[in-house]
């Protein structure tokens, strides 16, 4: 800050003149001086303060000051304290002082700095502020002079790049590693950014599940998933090598904004541990032929005994195996009771042309196999009622009919969660063929009228009209895909929805519940 006054043989300011001519001449010097051609705060002139700005435009770069000068004539004929401030859309800390102030003597001119200094952090956003430099005397309270001007603050483009820590080594069993890259947007302007990966030797690649582009507001931040896939590990070796990825950013421009790296061991396919069994068992080789040959003599006399002494084996159980094109009883006469159903059920006599089964064999769908009735639940009232029989694949196209759900998705998921088995029961309590939970059967059942979880269609008319449930419930959400549905089914409804509502997506899915869905769809495709 810095006052001057005009030298002795300069002519004082005419204050003879009358107030409207000393006005509009003070007018026209500002207007010659600052053509400022917009102005979004409109100005305020007076005749007896005179302020002018040698500009109406200033730009700033966040972090640096500018000194704006501000000249004030005291057109009047008395003495006058003059205080003069910025006000605006700024904030209070771009000013290293609110206000400064200053005596003029009649005539006097006087010259003040006002200094702004915006912060660099993301908060000062880039653009143009609409500002006004605002004169007022104490003496003079009802005057008020107001300078429009515009401050650009400048573009700042700055991004910093973290990435996670893996959580194990790179091995020949497990190739691939996740890692978690944080983008943040220090700056304070949006910013484009381009993500490029790669490993400092070629023996991995990088790749970003998530996509490589992204948008970032100023003080934005974001998770990015990066993949790291080992193509060639070192074959020897007594420690793990160490391998530098590296991810750079870049802008719209191609200029390069941050980069990262990340460390990952990958360890030999022979390690110390390995290469240690192997000398072991090069020095105990030697010592070990003659116990293996009279291991070998020993075992030769005890099979030959063996043979002489062989017990006969009972034979394998037939198990019947479940296909789609197994058919599945009608419903009983409900009038009938229940002895007559003993009596008059039909006894199934073994096929001897149908192949044994071990009790741990299960049949994918489709593939044929002997065929077995199977009574179906007289309290159904669902069900068919008819003498016919209907095979599998009907009762999945009949029930899926009524929900306008995709029949062969059912069948997949019956055989991946019982194997077709309808008298299945989990530790958890899962029932039937569809594994139907009993709170979920205590829900479902009374909509259907089923009473027997262990019935093949009131079993799975109690899942079709549940997934007919969340398939709704998810398109409310916007997750109209069959996929959702299954994943919903086999997690439950609320957990689904809480993941999802904390921005979870597909790839982030919990592996157990999107091998469960993909495994059904892919079962599904299958089915002719």
């Amino acid at each position: 800050m810095n006052a001057e006054t005009p030298p002795p043989d300069s002519p004082l300011p005419d204050l003879e003149r009358p107030p409207g001519q000393k006005f509009d001449d003070a007018l026209k010097e500002i207007s010659s001086k600052n053509p400022a051609e917009e102005q979004e705060i409109p100005d305020q002139l007076d005749e007896v303060l005179i302020v002018t700005l040698p500009a109406r435009r200033w730009e700033v770069e966040p972090g640096d000051a500018i000194a704006l000068p501000v000249t004030i004539l005291n057109n009047s004929r008395q003495k006058l304290s003059v205080r003069v401030h910025v006000e605006g859309w700024l904030d209070e800390g771009w000013m290293d002082e609110p206000y400064v102030q200053t005596s003029l003597e009649p005539g006097e001119r006087s010259a003040l700095e006002l200094t702004l200094s915006p912060p660099r952090h993301s908060g000062v956003e880039a653009g143009d502020y609409p500002l006004a430099v605002v004169v007022r005397s104490p003496e003079e309270p009802l005057r008020l002079v107001r300078l429009g001007f515009t401050l650009r603050v400048l573009p700042v483009k700055r991004l910093t790049l973290q990435i996670g820590r893996a959580a194990t080594p790179a091995t020949w069993w497990q190739r691939t590693l996740n890692f978690t890259l944080r983008l943040s947007n220090q700056g304070n302007c949006p910013i484009t950014v381009h993500l490029e990966g790669r490993a400092a030797m070629p023996v991995g690649s990088v790749h970003f599940p998530g996509g490589e582009t992204f948008t970032l507001r100023p003080g934005q931040s974001c998770h990015a998933p990066l993949r790291f896939t080992v193509h060639r590990l070192p074959w020897i070796g007594l420690h793990g090598r160490e391998l530098p990825v590296i991810v750079r950013a870049f802008a719209e421009g191609g200029a390069m904004l941050a980069q990262a790296h990340r460390t990952v061991e990958v360890r030999p396919i022979l390690g110390m541990w390995q290469l240690a069994a192997v000398a072991a068992l090069a020095t105990m080789v030697a010592a070990s032929a003659l116990l293996l040959i009279i291991v070998g003599v020993l075992l030769m006399r005890y099979t030959t005994a063996l043979s002489q002494h062989r017990v006969a084996q009972e034979p394998a159980p037939a198990i019947i195996v479940v296909t789609l094109n197994q058919p599945v009883a009608p419903v009983a006469d409900s009038h009938t009771s229940s002895s007559a159903h003993l009596d008059d059920a039909p006894r199934l006599l073994p096929d001897p042309s149908a192949p044994l089964v071990l009790p741990d064999q299960v049949t994918a769908p489709g593939s044929g196999g002997p065929v077995r009735s199977i009574r179906m639940s007289p309290t159904n009232a669902s069900a068919p009622q008819s003498n016919g029989t209907m095979t599998y694949a009907q009762m999945f196209q009949t029930i899926a009919a009524q929900y306008d759900l995709d029949w062969r998705i059912l069948a997949a998921q019956a055989y991946v969660e019982s194997g077709f088995d309808s008298l299945a029961l989990s530790n958890a309590g899962a029932m039937g063929l569809m594994q139907v939970l009993p709170t979920t059967w205590r829900e479902w059942a009374p909509t259907v009228g089923a009473s027997d979880p262990f019935d093949s269609y009131s079993n799975v008319q109690v899942a079709a009209v549940y997934l007919d449930y969340l398939r709704t419930q998810l398109a409310q959400q916007g997750r109209p895909e069959k996929e959702w549905m299954l994943v919903a089914y086999h997690w439950g409804i609320d957990n689904l929805s809480a993941f999802l509502a904390e921005g979870g997506d597909w790839q982030t899915l919990p592996e157990l519940h999107r091998r469960y869905a993909e495994d059904i769809l892919r079962i599904a495709r299958t089915l002719p």
